[in-house]
């Protein structure tokens, strides 16, 4: 194809991620680690402080309400404190790999400083849609809850549930498994593109979710496969390196004299330790890079960007031509 950008297949889509990754790989790692840096540092200090203000105010209010109730006012406080927590990193992460992303795509000039800066300017509006992705989610949860309180309350009231076959609880597990997975991917699928949208459209919270949905509605089934694929993808990618130190850890006493066993069990617990943050830095970039494409490329496909792209990209090959002929 002539274009420069054209709509892409689902395949397409995930070629294009690894090409965009290996193209901007250090750019998107060095945002991952700048940004990890500053929101471990920020949320511990804010997290000591705050834990100390929640005991102090949980004292007074135990005094005059009862343990009780001093109890679910700090877990309350602490849980939306987390979530608030959760929403600012991957506001952060997220808009900074998903503006790497955008550049590096469209072959613009890409600084990690003008990222960084544009990050922090974003950074309220990017954290509205992940609090409205976490909203979004909930009913994913309490529908989980549901199921998993149904399925054991099924199983108790079998008279000989204990003596059920080994093969009824295994495909029963599986099957709870399954539905849950499609759960949660069938809500990944409607907030996927929340973070661009607000990010590159300025929608502020549901509006990012209602225009993300809209975006997705056109392909929904094939995003949501789409959305499946990727899962696996990065749960096996995540996973493949710790399962193995993990099978390490459990053999290695069986293997070795025990003086040496202990040894090396203590070095391959360090290291696994090392490899998980690293592989967590490493893989991180590519879930922003693959949310922002499958934006970029939903409205290459509904709303004709790549008319729009291919016609800038016309217009500046033409002006370095016109120059280059004068010089």
């Amino acid at each position: 194809m002539n274009n420069k950008y054209y709509p892409m297949n689902s395949a397409e889509v995930l070629d294009q991620v690894m090409e965009v990754y290996k193209k901007s790989f250090f750019k998107q790692l060095a945002v991952s680690v700048i940004f990890n840096i500053i929101f471990i540092v920020v949320f511990f200090i804010i997290l000591f402080v705050s834990l100390i203000a929640m005991a102090a105010w949980f004292t007074g209010i135990a005094t005059q309400t009862g343990l009780g109730a001093g109890s679910i006012i700090m877990i309350a406080g602490f849980m939306i404190f987390l979530l608030l927590g959760l929403s600012v990193y991957e506001a952060l992460t997220g808009t900074g790999n998903a503006l790497v992303t955008k550049q590096v795509f469209l072959g613009e000039h890409c600084k990690i400083g003008s990222v960084i800066k544009n990050t922090f300017k974003k950074m309220w509006i990017a954290t509205a849609a992940a609090v409205a992705n976490l909203i979004v989610f909930l009913p994913a949860f309490l529908v989980v809850g549901a199921l998993i309180y149904l399925y054991i309350t099924t199983l108790m009231r079998f008279d000989n549930w204990m003596n059920l076959s080994v093969a009824f609880t295994i495909t029963s597990v599986i099957v709870l498994i399954v539905i849950v997975l499609a759960f949660f991917i069938i809500c990944g699928t409607i907030t996927m593109m929340s973070l661009s949208v607000a990010i590159f459209e300025g929608k502020w919270f549901f509006g990012a979710v209602k225009r993300s949905f809209a975006l997705a509605r056109p392909d929904f089934w094939k995003l949501v496969g789409l959305m499946a694929v990727w899962s696996v993808v990065t749960a096996v990618a995540s996973y493949g390196i710790e399962s193995f130190f993990s099978i390490s850890s459990i053999l290695i006493p069986y293997l070795l004299p025990q003086e040496i066993a202990f040894s090396l069990a203590r070095i391959t617990g360090s290291a696994q330790l090392v490899f998980s943050l690293a592989l967590t830095m490493l893989l991180f970039p590519l879930s922003g890079i693959f949310f922002t494409l499958v934006y970029i490329n939903q409205r290459i496909k509904h709303e004709g960007l790549d008319i729009e792209l291919n016609l800038s990209a016309l217009r500046t090959s033409m002006y370095i031509d016109q120059h280059s002929d004068k010089e």
